[in-house]
């Protein structure tokens, strides 16, 4: 019982705090877009370079879906930012977020994309020859790497684009 009401006290707390001072609102408003340009631009552009890379037309393409690999620190990084500044705003409005349709749905979209992104990785790592005995220029890795990419480009748009709804509902 005790840890309830501490709990709702730190919340409350922290909407009059976020309220009442433009400073923290917009830092933490800030923080979010850093997160979301930060994620979604590196996962933009290692989608764009995933749908134009081949084995027929790129003689290094190892090389690049290699240094591809690299820019996943930086989308989870971004993620990681954005969902923790999320959760921030989150709490300065609890009941208009936990009880909106579009939050729940906007949510759902990021485990979504997430997953997706798992599922690239191993889409990569086929393609590369870590799996699958060593077949990784097949057309079955290819198809999947660019599937995956389409996926992520369409469900960041759509998690933007209901971002943009959220905050214009709120």
């Amino acid at each position: 019982m005790l840890a309830v009401a501490a709990g709702s006290h730190l919340v409350s707390s922290w909407a009059k705090l976020y309220s009442d001072q433009k400073a923290v609102s917009a830092a933490v408003t800030y923080l979010h877009f850093v997160g979301i340009l930060m994620g979604g631009g590196f996962a933009v552009v290692a989608d764009r370079t995933a749908l134009r890379l081949s084995p027929d037309r790129d003689a290094d393409w190892l090389a690049e879906l290699t240094r591809l690999a690299t820019v996943h620190r930086w989308v989870i990084a971004g993620l990681a930012v954005s969902a923790a500044s999320g959760v921030l705003m989150m709490l300065a409005d609890l009941h208009t977020y936990t009880t909106s349709v579009v939050f729940w749905t906007k949510m759902g979209l990021i485990v979504v994309l997430i997953g997706n992104g798992w599922m690239k990785l191993r889409a990569e790592a086929e393609v590369r020859g870590a799996t699958g005995g060593g077949s990784g220029a097949s057309g079955g890795g290819w198809r999947r790497l660019r599937r995956t990419a389409v996926t992520s480009l369409v469900l960041w748009l759509v998690i933007l684009l209901a971002g943009t709804i959220l905050n214009a509902s709120a």
